[in-house]
């Protein structure tokens, strides 16, 4: 083994056991009680884990690389990544995080580790004969997630509620489109979206226990994800408004990711909308309206990944109902062309 692969290791090694160790400590509930009693499990969700975490990761590998390493601002720029990615990686073969929140964090991870080896290399430059500086320095940065826990622990988590519209054009008329977006029967047709690569449960059918408002319907998803949903607003071929309540208590566990669970402490669906915009007799634009709740210590963020799955989720379902609907529209023109040719 080289001596060069040692040096460039050896700053990676020490960042994952530091990483490692501190997760490993927010993930077990023992472990917070007996060792953290101020903290609680819902730290690994703090701006602090999500954002200062990877920070350190950088600050650490840098700290401990060699000192003709790491005054080049590439190794301070791209060194830290291989620390965030590794570190990903085993959180994710631990079980502690899924596929999606695994997608959601990368992006975060890579720039602030790189922030935080900048940040080390320009620090450690400027206080080159001043070790207790750098020692300080450090050692702040250990405690320094925990620390910005604790302090977000007093103050009551910020909600967010966002509406997302998304539409699409229909080459058939206003009641045939009515007919398919009432109820939806098994979903056959192929299903696409970057989420649902991800692991993403896809929408199974939705039933209804009766026409207008006041009626239910019942959302199905793969995996027993379910919602109820009640109709508040009935307006046959022109809108169709209902609530949703979702069920986090009942999805099983394996489902979703449990940062992302649908009706849990940070997300939540809460009213949908379909809304017809006829353009002609054999062309219309289907509107689908949602709103949903975000609540979480960087819904700045958070809030792009929300928008993007609501939006990945209803162009999904508006090109199913696109074919559904143009199949049953053809059929129709073909059968009163028939018609009108025996007559």
């Amino acid at each position: 083994m080289s001596s060069r692969f040692i040096a460039y290791s050896l700053s990676v090694i020490i960042s994952l056991l530091y990483g490692f160790t501190c997760q490993a400590i927010l993930r077990s509930e023992k472990a917070v009680n007996d060792v953290l009693p101020l903290v609680n499990i819902g730290m690994v969700m703090t701006f602090g884990f999500v954002f200062i975490f990877p920070f350190c990761l950088g600050v650490i590998t840098v700290y401990f690389a060699e000192e003709k390493l790491r005054k080049s601002y590439l190794f301070q720029i791209f060194m830290p990544w291989i620390t965030a990615l590794i570190s990903l990686l085993l959180s994710f073969l631990a079980g502690w995080e899924g596929t999606i929140c695994l997608v959601l964090a990368t992006p975060i991870y890579l720039s602030m580790s790189s922030i935080g080896g900048l940040s080390t290399g320009v620090f450690l430059k400027f206080t080159t004969h001043k070790k207790h500086l750098q020692l300080t320095f450090f050692n702040f940065v250990l405690i320094a997630p925990f620390l910005s826990g604790v302090v977000e622990d007093y103050f009551l988590l910020p909600s967010e509620i966002r509406t997302v519209n998304t539409e699409i054009s229909i080459h058939a008329s206003s009641n045939i489109i009515w007919s398919q977006i009432t109820k939806i029967p098994k979903i056959t047709e192929p299903q696409e979206g970057f989420f649902y690569i991800m692991g993403f449960p896809k929408p199974l059918e939705a039933t209804l226990s009766y026409e207008g408002v006041g009626g239910i319907r019942e959302a199905k998803f793969e995996k027993g994800l379910m919602f109820t949903e009640k109709i508040i607003l009935w307006q046959p071929n022109q809108k169709l408004r209902f609530t949703i309540q979702s069920h986090p208590e009942s999805t099983p566990l394996t489902t979703l990711d449990p940062h992302v669970v649908v009706g849990g402490k940070y997300f939540d669906t809460l009213l949908g909308e379909y809304e017809i915009e006829s353009i002609s007799e054999t062309e219309s634009i289907l509107h689908l309206y949602s709103q949903y709740r975000i609540s979480t210590r960087f819904n700045f963020y958070a809030s792009l990944w929300s928008d993007f799955l609501m939006r990945d989720i209803q162009n999904n379902i508006l090109h199913v109902l696109k074919q559904r609907c143009e199949k049953l529209s053809k059929l129709t023109e073909k059968g009163e062309k028939k018609i009108y040719k025996n007559r």
